[in-house]
């Protein structure tokens, strides 16, 4: 079992003399000779060799390095020059802000955990305006007042029926159920697209979607965007639709498994019943036997 003693060393307990090979996952190694000053081991198994240096293959850092810097640049107002700057004065290692940009690409294309609320009553549907490359994007979310929960979220050049369709098909395939209600604003794109994917009696004959301003019963979802924008106004555009997509679904998953809801006093994730999955995790391909 290894033993995780800062952000940037890696130790095992007593008794264990090797670690796993990085290639096959199993632990039949010898030693063999050292590269500048490391230990090299070479696998019986599959005659694969390597320096120990990483609990990931082909990385240099280990899995909690990366998941913590993935972890603030996605929730703290940060840009990556700058969270590059600080771990270099208080933690001493030196990395350019290239490669926290590709680790946090790496984390966002990992198989992230979604929320699937066992009780959904009342979504809330909006869109909040950022940019890309100077130019005017549209953030769609679909949020779950119940759980506090983002079901889903889609990006988008424009405000069409596609548009306000991909994200409530989104929400539907991730939820498995329709909500009692769905709030959304004036927008009257979302009419026509409530329609399609929620079907017509539910929407007509019920009465379920329920028009409002953020002022008013739509108002926690306004409130939400208003978070987005505090976050993203560090960089005020982002200069590529993949590291757009990369941070919002890394902030996302941040947002669903460890944002405390004042109300219900929990995060959305542990109010849906479904356990943790941190990235260390899923970070690692082959954890300990």
């Amino acid at each position: 079992m290894e033993i995780q003693t800062d952000l940037n060393s890696f130790s095992f307990k007593i008794g264990t003399l090797v670690p796993w090979c990085k290639n096959c996952g199993m632990r039949k190694l010898h030693k063999d000779g050292k590269i500048n000053g490391k230990q090299r081991y070479e696998c019986n198994h599959c005659g694969y060799r390597f320096v120990w240096s990483s609990d990931l293959p082909k990385r240099q850092f280990n899995s909690n390095m990366i998941a913590f810097v993935a972890d603030l640049y996605s929730t703290v107002g940060i840009s990556l020059k700058r969270l590059a700057a600080k771990l270099k004065r208080f933690f001493k290692i030196k990395i350019s802000h290239e490669c926290i940009r590709l680790w946090n690409i790496a984390c966002s294309k990992l198989k992230l955990p979604k929320i699937e609320p066992a009780y959904s009553p009342i979504w809330h549907a909006d869109e909040t305006y950022f940019k890309i490359k100077g130019k005017g994007h549209w953030l769609w979310i679909v949020y779950c007042n119940h759980t506090g929960a983002v079901i889903s979220w889609h990006i988008s050049k424009s405000r069409f029926f596609k548009d306000a369709k991909a994200v409530l098909q989104k929400a539907l395939d991730n939820a498995g159920m329709r909500p009692e209600k769905i709030i959304t604003d004036g927008l009257y794109q979302y009419d026509a697209a409530i329609k399609k994917v929620f079907g017509w009696r539910w929407n007509v004959q019920k009465k379920n979607h329920i028009k409002d301003s953020g002022f008013g019963k739509n108002a926690i979802l306004e409130r939400f965007n208003r978070e987005i924008k505090r976050r993203i106004k560090w960089f005020s555009t982002f200069q590529s639709l993949e590291g757009a997509n990369a941070f919002f679904n890394l902030f996302f998953y941040h947002y669903n498994f460890y944002h405390v809801n004042r109300r219900t006093k929990t995060t959305p994730a542990a109010l849906a019943g479904i356990k943790e999955k941190p990235l260390t995790q899923l970070l690692r391909c082959f954890p300990a036997p």
